[in-house]
């Protein structure tokens, strides 16, 4: 097809009614942002490593309508995390800086994966300030989900006939062009995470509540049906811990018993798989990928500049220098690694302010499953960064986080709205006649 003046002038007219119907109507970009998380490979290849997808141009444009357009006054807790956040990204940006000076920069991938997580956390908490915003964006993340999910069947049985040797193949064969198969469970978690807050916004009906539920259940499987075992570990408990923390008991044991099922399953149909992928010897490491090898050398590696660090994206050159077969795949050494002891508390304060919010609106009987959710998000996050760079500057993970944000903002601007008006009411009864 030729492109001529004429196609170019309809096709530049179209993408700015596309992008002043997003920008009057950001509900609707919502989902497609939340919708375009489920298409991976429908990408842009720029560079090394570095792939441009319609969420990435999405949240370019959300970003500056946030700054464009008024938002809603931040809560306490919200300015707190953005506070120890900008922190943490100004030493990021310091470490660079530095690395420059002295001539040696990190490689584009680090700081363009660190900016754009950046970009994610100032602009996405800001436009999900109303209910409704969120009923469109939770929509739009189930309808990527699903799609995800199809995808893996599709690429499963395009593989089919290959003849599948391990455990690690499977997951190879599962993932995308564009993904490592552990960022599958990074996806897993945040729809997990979408479909509970989902099951709290919908809970309108019985009927609502069991298809958020399944939708949970059902995106918390994909990880174990390929045998991301870390994630799946880290998902498992995090969902306990919101049943337990709601007092949901009856839904625990029809939990555990959904988990005792896939279990049977997987070991019907795939025994040799499920007989590789559960060998585990935690003394000596052997079953767990190479992991304690790993961390042996990561902790070498921060041996010789414990304080201030390698250098913010030094972790993989630096490990490959001294001999290791790649990076320390734990978000804690890695920080520690690359930005010394100062940026490891740094990077724990932020995820404790993340708790600190969660705890909040746990104990306020309103907001009770807000904070029991955010609080499993966390866990399973943490948990999950032990064997991933999971929290540290991650795309999916910070979407998570930052919906997270949004929710603790959103719940906080309602009770200061309640508590204004009970003080007017109260006001207008002091001046109301006496009878």
């Amino acid at each position: 097809m030729a492109f001529t003046p004429i196609l170019y002038f309809e096709l530049g007219v179209a993408a700015l009614l596309a992008v002043g119907i997003l920008w009057t109507r950001i509900e609707y970009g919502l989902f497609l942002y939340a919708f375009a998380l489920g298409f991976p490979d429908v990408a842009l290849p720029v560079g090394d490593a570095i792939n441009i997808r319609i969420d990435d141009i999405l949240i370019l444009v959300f970003l500056v309508r946030s700054i464009l357009w008024s938002a809603p006054a931040l809560s306490e807790n919200q300015k707190n995390i953005f506070k120890w956040q900008a922190i943490f990204f100004t030493l990021c940006i310091l470490s660079i800086a530095v690395e420059f000076t002295l001539g040696n920069p990190p490689g584009a991938y680090e700081p363009v994966k660190m900016a754009g997580c950046a970009v994610i956390f100032l602009a996405l908490p800001r436009l999900l300030q109303s209910e409704r915003r969120f009923k469109f964006f939770l929509c739009g993340l189930m309808c990527g989900g699903v799609a995800l999910v199809l995808q893996i069947r599709m690429h499963l049985g395009d593989n089919a006939s290959v003849n599948i040797a391990n455990f690690q193949e499977l997951k190879s064969a599962a993932t995308f062009s564009t993904w490592n198969p552990n960022t599958m469970g990074q996806a897993a978690m945040l729809f997990v995470f979408g479909a509970g807050l989902g099951a709290i916004l919908f809970s309108k009906s019985s009927a609502s509540k069991m298809v958020w539920t399944g939708l949970a259940i059902g995106f918390a499987l994909v990880p174990a049906l390929v045998f991301v075992r870390g994630t799946t570990l880290s998902i498992v408990v995090g969902i306990a811990m919101y049943l337990i923390l709601s007092r949901r008991w009856k839904w625990v044991l029809a939990f555990a018993a959904v988990c005792i099922c896939a279990l049977l399953l997987i070991h019907a149909r795939q025994p040799e798989l499920m007989e590789d992928a559960t060998s585990v010897n935690l003394s000596t490491g052997e079953g767990l990928s190479h992991r304690f090898d790993r961390w042996s050398m990561a902790f070498q590696a921060i041996e010789s500049e414990p304080i201030i660090g390698q250098g913010f994206g030094q972790e993989l050159p630096y490990l490959l220098l001294i001999g290791s077969e790649g990076r320390a795949h734990d978000a804690y050494l890695a920080v520690w690694l690359e930005l010394g002891v100062g940026g490891l508390l740094l990077f724990l304060t932020v995820i404790f302010q993340f708790a600190r919010s969660g705890l909040v609106l746990f104990r306020s009987i309103r907001f009770h499953s807000y904070g029991a959710i955010i609080l499993a998000l966390i866990l399973t996050l943490c948990l999950d960064s032990i064997g991933l760079p999971t929290l540290y500057w991650e795309k999916l993970p910070t979407i998570a986080l930052s919906v997270a944000l949004a929710v603790v903002g959103l719940c906080e601007r309602d009770v200061s709205e309640d508590d204004l008006k009970e003080i007017q009411w109260n006001n207008f009864e002091s001046f109301a006649p006496r009878a």
